[in-house]
């Protein structure tokens, strides 16, 4: 359970949901010096393997225009789970703790 750690894709910040919150904290991270998340996987919201700018304007996209969601393990309400990619794999970026699971 430890080596594949579960969480919810699209919630950067960890509160357990995902809201303008987890967007603010990816810009934050990524512009302003903010903290980096303690779950990389949660944090590349559209799971293209690296965490920029695009996976902020993912969840904006998600919350205002209705687009589609982020994928398996998806957002709050679906169940966490673990990532897809094997721990230590070229596509895994890692998760830390995710204490919402």
């Amino acid at each position: 359970e430890c080596q594949y750690p579960r969480f919810h894709r699209g919630d950067p910040n960890g509160d357990g949901d995902i809201d303008i919150s987890d967007a603010l904290s990816l810009f934050s991270y990524l512009f302003l010096g903010g903290s980096i998340p303690d779950c990389l996987e949660a944090a590349d919201t559209n799971s293209d393997d690296v965490v920029n700018s695009s996976d902020a304007l993912f969840v904006l996209s998600y919350l205002f225009l209705g687009t589609v969601g982020p994928v398996d393990p998806g957002p709050p309400p679906s169940a966490c789970g673990p990532d897809p990619d094997p721990p230590g794999s070229a596509n895994s970026l890692g998760c830390n703790a995710y204490e919402r699971c």
